[in-house]
């Protein structure tokens, strides 16, 4: 009896120091991956959606996308923001280059002094510089998506 036990109480310690043995490999791999930097990330509309007030003293309620505003290296910001009915986004002057591209939806641009209508498929470059602005028209949401360079990239 007493050998069976001994046997019993031997596979469990051996057992036991193969969990530990494995969860010190994780917890080393778990630390190590940390530090190394990752190649790429995913995020979705419905991760990242946020209703929130029209930036730079716009007019109405947008939902914003940040898609990868946690990756700290990232070189580029890429963002959607979805302007509801009577939606704008406030003039404002450009500290980069900036890229709009119009996924749905009608508004009216402003750049400068200069105002066009834009719609689905169309795709603005604008100048570090430009006095930008833009507002929502019609029923449907004016949907956008921004891309410019961090403020540390420049």
């Amino acid at each position: 009896m007493r050998e069976a036990r001994t046997a019993r109480q031997r596979k469990m310690i051996a057992a036991a120091i193969g969990i530990f043995a494995i969860a010190a490999v994780v917890a080393t791999a778990a630390e190590q991956s940390r530090h190394v930097r990752n190649r790429f990330f995913v995020n979705t509309d419905a991760q990242s959606a946020k209703v929130e007030p029209a930036p730079h003293e716009g007019t109405g309620k947008t939902t914003a996308y940040r898609y990868f505003d946690d990756v700290k290296d990232a070189r580029v910001i890429f963002r959607k923001r979805a302007l509801h009915k009577g939606a704008s986004i406030g003039m404002h002057v450009l500290t980069h280059d900036e890229v709009y591209y119009i996924v749905s939806g009608r508004g009216e641009l402003t750049v400068d002094d200069t105002k066009r209508e834009v719609t689905a498929d169309t795709a603005v470059f604008m100048h570090e510089g430009a006095d930008v602005g833009i507002r929502q028209l019609g029923e449907q949401d004016l949907v956008v998506i921004v891309s410019y360079p961090p403020a540390t990239a420049h």
